[in-house]
């Protein structure tokens, strides 16, 4: 008796519940059919999901199966449950034809040769789609209205589906930004605060009581300042299941909404989000002086602090625990500690001999401003200023002589030298090595300028340093801490253990300027 294996398919959850043809109205036509057929089902395979992808899971079982030799047919409900897309055809018709097994459909002739096109079409008719919809959602946004989703919290669709403030929510979204940046209140304290005065998320939120990332996600909402964007990024299913692309900037349809705070606010909010990211203590008692500012070279995780109190070891039936006075620090890399990425032999770094490496190069360099003169004076990108002087010179003659052909060649057209095509396809030439020239001009000019704005700040780093270098050796941990996070923009380390230092130096008046130094040294 000839073996079968069933095989449905529904794009969605929705679909695989509702009354349109679900799972089970798939199953049972397809066992009614093999009993007509005189097939015996000894496999059955289902899934929920997008069928342009080969990744579905018992998509792929089907596949593994098959080169077993488990069965002699495939049976489906309809052609597209198998596939709507090129690569799950391929990988059908690769195993099929090796193991000599047909695939039969209970609703359309299923034609081995044909099968790929038809996939292909699926696939086109998906994509089309997919457009037709968007165009739809794109043109309502347009019309400043939101084409779909929830609001954040704080808005409310009108009646005419334009975006409003809601009356009770929108208090609530001003009172958290105030806190936040007006009276440095934390998030987990104003978290606090709104449930102690019996204040609910919205109905139907995931949130069903305040929470840090309830108050994050509500301080990194730029809709709160008047502008809204839609299309910034667009869901599509590949190959790895469905990811979200970022999409060009000039593609974006911006959403007018009533703003609740102005951009200034705003903009002071991220900046001390990531401040706080970036000098959390977290959970460590211990003292860690380079905590927020350790990355490791490979993965692009930060490092995490962790400290070991005791030990236990158990020896038989004995266990023997062991207190460490003082507690062994390490730094944790969280890429290969969490997430098992191979971008390391061992995670952790043990803290003291890295905190003493980091410490002494910066206050050797702060030590000596020769150091940040020889690092960032008299060149640029390996160019003296003389250099960089002749090069320009060169490029603004020789844009200057493809300006003169051109004005040759039209000189020629005017007398009927040459006709008008003849004009055209050279002019096509001219214009593209003028662009290429002026490319040139610019960017060397742009180096001048970069040059001279960093020979000034190089003297105004040189005067903070002079400032800052007194007692260097003889500061407090915390306050050797303060100066780290002031003029360290990062640490980085590669997995040999080469430790690449690079300092970010405030100019004296104001802290805003910075210019960056890298370092190199082997833990």
């Amino acid at each position: 008796m000839t073996r079968a294996a069933l095989y449905s398919r529904v794009s969605s959850k929705a679909q695989a519940r509702d009354d349109k043809v679900s799972l089970g109205e798939q199953f049972a036509e397809m066992r009614a059919y093999c009993a007509r057929k005189g097939y015996e089902v000894v496999a059955r395979y289902q899934d929920v999901g997008s069928g342009s992808t080969k990744n579905r899971r018992d998509f792929q079982r089907l596949l593994a199966d098959a080169c077993e030799g488990t069965f002699d047919v495939v049976v489906c409900w309809k052609s597209d449950r198998l596939s709507r897309g090129i690569y799950p055809a391929a990988a059908l018709m690769e195993v099929v034809e090796a193991q000599q097994i047909r695939i039969e459909s209970v609703m359309d002739t299923v034609d081995m040769k044909t099968f790929a096109i038809y996939a292909a079409v699926g696939k086109i008719e998906i994509d089309n789609l997919r457009e037709r919809t968007s165009m739809g959602k794109r043109g309502v946004a347009k019309r400043d209205k939101l084409p779909k989703g929830i609001l954040p919290y704080g808005y409310q669709k009108g009646l005419g589906g334009e975006v409003q403030v809601h009356p009770e929510e929108g208090p609530i979204v001003r009172r958290i930004y105030r806190d936040y940046v007006e009276e440095s209140v934390g998030s987990h304290t104003i978290a606090q605060r709104l449930l102690a005065d019996g204040i609910k998320p919205r109905k139907g939120s995931p949130w069903s009581e305040w929470s840090v990332a309830h108050i994050n996600r509500i301080l990194g909402r730029e809709e709160y300042t008047g502008e809204g964007w839609y299309g910034r990024h667009r869901v599509m299913t590949t190959e790895q299941g469905r990811k979200r692309f970022t999409q060009p900037k000039e593609t974006w349809i911006r959403i007018n909404y009533p703003p609740l705070i102005d951009h200034a606010m705003w903009e002071r909010a991220q900046a001390l989000k990531k401040e706080r990211r970036r000098r959390a203590r977290r959970n460590t008692r211990a003292f860690y002086l380079l905590q927020g500012l350790l990355k490791c070279s490979e993965c692009g995780l930060g490092f995490t602090a962790r400290t070991y109190r005791r030990n236990r070891k158990r020896v038989g039936d004995t266990v023997y625990e062991y207190e460490f006075d003082p507690p062994i620090r390490y730094y944790v890399c969280n890429g290969k500690f969490s997430h098992r990425l191979d971008c390391r032999e061992r995670p952790y770094l043990r803290a003291e001999p890295l905190e003493t490496l980091v410490w002494n190069e910066v206050a050797r360099v702060l030590e000596d401003p020769d150091v940040i003169k020889r690092g960032l004076g008299g060149r640029v990108e390996g160019k003296t200023s003389g250099d960089l002087d002749r090069e320009i010179e060169q490029a603004e003659k020789s844009l200057e002589r493809v300006r003169s052909e051109e004005d040759r060649l039209i000189r020629l057209f005017v007398i009927k030298k040459i006709n008008e095509s003849q004009l055209d396809h050279q002019r096509k030439f001219i214009t593209e090595r003028s662009e290429q020239a002026q490319d040139v001009l610019e960017a060397l000019s742009a180096q001048r300028r970069s040059g001279k704005g960093r020979q000034k700040l190089v003297q105004g780093m040189v005067t903070w340093v002079e400032e800052v270098r007194r007692g260097l050796r003889t500061i407090t941990p915390e306050d050797r801490q303060k100066v780290l996070r002031l003029v360290l923009e990062g640490i980085g380390i590669d997995r040999s253990g080469n430790v690449r230092i690079t300092l970010a130096i405030p100019g004296p008046s104001s802290m805003s300027g910075a210019a960056l130094i890298p370092t190199c040294s082997r833990l």
